[in-house]
């Protein structure tokens, strides 16, 4: 089947990690692969029964108990966040690590805590992933393979995603956002510490671009941003809790800022950028709240199928997905349902 990349269209916190846990579970994934930079981005997700799961170093493709769950060699591996993640949610024999993984260790957060250009300029999440990135760069950085906690886990993850990429299906599930890459972004320095588009993904996995099924690109149908940086058409923090649609960071615990509407200027450069075979729009109930929590095609409003024919429009990829609240169940495949 290939493997299918879930990339962020804009600055993150669209729910990636949720869609990437969907898609593993509707189409049992062998494998659900973390990409990213490092510990600094969470994914969550709500469950029915209240519980919140939520990850800073593992992907939540855990959620279906078939699917196999790996770190590629470009993330950078916290011991402390992995164990306590991998004993949480009783994963020991789920998952991998690549051998060749940097390693973020205690000395790294703290320069990052330190660091005034980082708290002050950037807004960074001081996680000590771009400090462990900048170590293993100048080649004196740890690797997972010298890690004692971490060797029990140590794998060649590069091929366990190619092999498993040539039998069945895989899933990508990045980190961050297309506008947070270091490289590619124009609001430099207000990004993250390397790329974050579905090429980065494929180099973070080391997955072969011919075993490359499909990308799935993340439309947020209200962008939001973290930390520093341009907005376009930044909301009023008031307005924001007025509307009933104030979101907080999952590793810092900030307030959201959130935009008017989506630029679809810098989502069509974003396709550009990814090369999107299919988008899943998602915080739908923030744009419409009248179809907050619909499970079915039916109960997607006028005003949503509105959006999902301007998206589809504007960038001439299709939408299959809609995420229209907090539950993991919030979720509607429209891949084949007509556009009223």
């Amino acid at each position: 089947m290939g493997a299918v990349i879930v990339i962020d269209s804009f600055w993150g916190d669209s729910g990636k990690g949720k869609i990437a846990a969907w898609m593993s579970k509707r189409d049992n994934a062998l494998v659900c692969a973390r990409a990213g930079i490092g510990t600094n981005a969470g994914h969550s997700i709500y469950m029915s029964d209240g519980e919140l799961i939520k990850t800073r170093q593992l992907p939540l493709g855990f959620m279906n108990p078939d699917t196999q769950i790996v770190i590629g060699s470009g993330v950078a591996v916290d011991p402390e966040v992995f164990a306590d993640e991998v004993e949480r949610y009783g994963l020991a024999d789920r998952v991998k690590v690549d051998y060749r993984c940097p390693v973020i260790l205690p000395e790294h957060r703290e320069r990052e805590t330190a660091n005034a250009h980082l708290s002050e300029t950037v807004g960074s999440t001081k996680s000590g992933s771009g400090a462990a990135r900048v170590d293993f760069i100048l080649r004196k950085n740890k690797q997972a393979r010298d890690i004692d906690s971490l060797k029990p886990y140590a794998d060649d993850v590069a091929k366990i995603v190619n092999e498993a990429a040539a039998e069945g299906l895989v899933i990508v599930e990045c980190s961050q956002g297309t506008y947070l890459s270091l490289a590619l972004s124009p609001d430099y320095p207000f990004v993250t510490s390397d790329n974050c588009t579905a090429a980065a993904a494929a180099d973070d996995v080391g997955l072969n671009w011919q075993l490359i099924d499909g990308c799935c690109l993340i439309v947020k149908a209200v962008p939001s941003r973290v930390g520093e940086g341009p907005l376009p058409g930044e909301l009023d923090p008031e307005e924001i809790k007025k509307r009933g649609i104030d979101e907080y960071g999952v590793v810092t615990g900030r307030l959201r800022r959130k935009a008017e509407s989506i630029p679809y200027d810098m989502l069509r450069y974003a396709c550009m950028l990814n090369g999107p075979t299919e988008i899943a729009v998602t915080f739908m109930d923030h744009y419409d709240p009248e179809c907050a929590n619909a499970v079915t095609p039916d109960q997607i409003t006028q005003k949503a199928w509105d959006l999902i024919k301007t998206i589809e429009k504007e960038t001439g990829v299709p939408v299959t997905i809609v995420e229209t609240g907090k539950l993991f169940d919030h979720i509607v495949d429209i891949k084949d349902v007509p556009r009223p």
